[in-house]
């Protein structure tokens, strides 16, 4: 089995929640793994360089350094955040590795400024923090540009310095609230004659009750929204420490996805524009 990891709290975009659930959950229960094998594409550590000389040790120093410069576009680190993030990441980079890539990239003389180019739907609450608070600190002009940013990537790219999207009727950004998604299975277990019971050691009655098996009781609902909102409050924080007094009204709170014109005028936004164009405003507010 692959070891993709689903649980946990989610900062993500609800209709890409709803169409992987379609898509995975009938897949776990025919006992099929969740997301096929020839879709998961090699993690981007594994990427060749222009010799074979050795890779540094994953997670040291110069590791990081390694993939900062080997990321440079002229003096501007272009840092890809693609699909859903998670903390460690499966087939692209985790939030992690993103941070101490971008860490390195700013201690290095040859970069003087940072990109950041997200495309995804969100990602782990447990990672998206660190790595917005990272951004946040960096020395650097950070400049963001995106052809669609939503709940974890928004919160992380708000961090930014501008905002760039892609100039398409598609783009969009935004999504800024926070979801788990739960789903009962007992009623289709009872149908195909299954009536699971669960067995807990003396002790522990609070062990895995969110399960989809048993019915979610009134504390345990109470709980996890009350998870949510703490979430919720930290994301909305953050976005406010990014965008300060570009925003123009609490509207873009809502969970809401916002088109480029929408965008800018919430202040969500900055510009909009190709990636080129991003890389060279990347250059021009590093000299």
């Amino acid at each position: 089995m692959q070891s993709i990891n689903f649980s946990g709290l989610w900062y993500l975009n609800d209709q890409f929640a709803e169409r992987m659930q379609s898509i995975i959950v009938p897949r776990l229960s025919a006992g099929y793994d969740a997301i096929p094998n020839y879709l998961i594409n090699p993690h981007p550590s594994a990427m060749k360089g222009d010799n074979d000389s050795p890779r540094p040790r994953a997670g040291t120093l110069d590791y990081y350094q390694y993939f900062a410069d080997a990321y440079r576009v002229g003096s501007v680190c272009v840092v890809p955040m693609i699909g859903a993030m998670s903390r460690y990441g499966q087939c692209n980079w985790g939030t992690e590795d993103l941070a101490g890539i971008l860490k390195a990239a700013d201690k290095l003389e040859s970069v003087s400024a940072h990109l950041l180019k997200s495309d995804g739907p969100g990602g782990t609450v447990d990672g998206t923090g660190p790595l917005a608070d990272v951004i946040a600190g960096l020395t650097k002009p950070v400049v963001a540009w995106t052809p669609y940013s939503a709940s974890a990537h928004y919160y992380v790219i708000s961090q930014a310095d501008e905002i760039w999207m892609e100039d398409q009727t598609v783009s969009e950004v935004g999504s800024i609230g926070v979801l788990m998604v739960y789903v009962d299975q007992s009623a289709a277990l009872a149908k195909a004659g299954y009536s699971p019971t669960i067995f807990r050691a003396d002790g522990s009655t609070d062990k895995a009750l969110v399960n989809g098996i048993e019915p979610l009781s009134d504390g345990t609902k109470a709980e996890i929204v009350s998870q949510l909102n703490a979430a919720r409050r930290r994301f909305v924080g953050a976005v406010r420490r990014g965008r300060g007094q570009k925003l123009s009204s609490d509207e873009v709170f809502t969970g809401k996805m916002y088109g480029p014109k929408e965008a800018i005028r919430t202040g969500l936004a900055d510009r909009t524009g190709t990636l080129e164009q991003a890389i060279r405003r990347a250059a021009q507010l590093g000299k």
